[in-house]
């Protein structure tokens, strides 16, 4: 009875540190570049929910360099449940938002899905 109560504690304690080891996150600094704009945003976690602020920005016509300041947060209230990062708005410099969700496809690649004017709109962002 020892042998097996030791074997199902080592078993678990090995499958609850492999599904620690297997959460991955967005965290960290994302590039996107496409056809409208090319930016690097920063992604940090707070309080369990998850922050993305701008270091910089240019669509053409406008250049943004993040100072690190409040107004360069522009990604609020991202949840991470059941494997996904859901729930966040997408705050623009006129003050209107979007609501958007993220996928990790790999640990280099996040999937940005956002709804603009009730239409879906994917971006890929690398790190």
């Amino acid at each position: 009875m020892y042998y097996f109560k030791s074997v199902v504690i080592i078993l678990l304690g090995v499958l609850s540190l492999n599904s620690c080891a297997q959460k991955a996150t967005i965290v960290g600094v994302w590039e996107v570049k496409n056809d409208y704009y090319e930016a690097v945003y920063e992604i940090v976690e707070q309080d369990s929910k998850f922050f993305g602020k701008v270091h910089y920005y240019n669509d053409g016509t406008t250049t943004y360099e993040g100072k690190n300041e409040e107004e360069d947060y522009f990604l609020t209230d991202i949840e991470y449940k059941d494997g996904k990062y859901m729930n966040g708005k997408m705050y623009m410099p006129n003050g209107s938002f979007y609501n958007v969700n993220f996928t990790l496809k790999d640990k280099n690649t996040l999937q940005a899905l956002m709804t603009v004017e009730e239409q879906p709109y994917t971006e890929i962002w690398t790190r």
